[in-house]
């Protein structure tokens, strides 16, 4: 009888302990995390900042933001991935560029998954694009014109 009533007692303390933990984590870590920018000598103009944002959720969402001068481009700003890592931090990330285009990658050297053309200011994935057949030529586009200057790079 008494090994049962100590036993839910644990139960019932490690419980509470869970939820507690869980509502301080939560009050310290809400809305977003700024995780780095990312900047190329080959072009020393613009700059490229992730940023992770914290929702009850396991998946994250990462978000690019393309900085001129460290001032955003308010039509360059997307998500571009999900993550669990809440430690997720800059040097995940590798920035490249080829023909007025930087792009990112991130985990994988060999597939670009931001991509931006200093020429046009126009960035993929762009969040404005509400069209996928437009969205997916752009990028098949940016991807052809990076593919010459590294014949390993691939595309998902």
């Amino acid at each position: 009888m008494q090994k049962k009533f100590i036993f839910r007692i644990v139960v019932i303390l490690l419980i509470i302990i869970g939820f507690v933990w869980w509502f301080l984590y939560e009050l310290t870590w809400e809305g977003g995390r700024d995780i780095g920018v990312l900047s190329h000598p080959c072009n020393t103009e613009y700059s490229i900042k992730i940023t992770q944002y914290s929702k009850f959720d396991w998946a994250q969402p990462l978000y690019f933001e393309i900085l001129k001068k460290d001032k955003s481009l308010k039509d360059c700003y997307s998500q571009f991935g999900i993550t669990n890592n809440t430690s997720e931090n800059i040097n995940n990330f590798e920035i490249h560029c080829y023909d007025n285009i930087l792009y990112v990658t991130w985990k994988d050297e060999n597939t670009p998954i931001i991509m931006f053309d200093t020429k046009t200011l126009k960035s993929y994935p762009n969040k404005y694009i509400k069209d996928s057949y437009e969205d997916d030529k752009f990028k098949n586009e940016l991807f052809d014109r990076i593919k010459k200057g590294n014949q390993k790079l691939e595309i998902d």
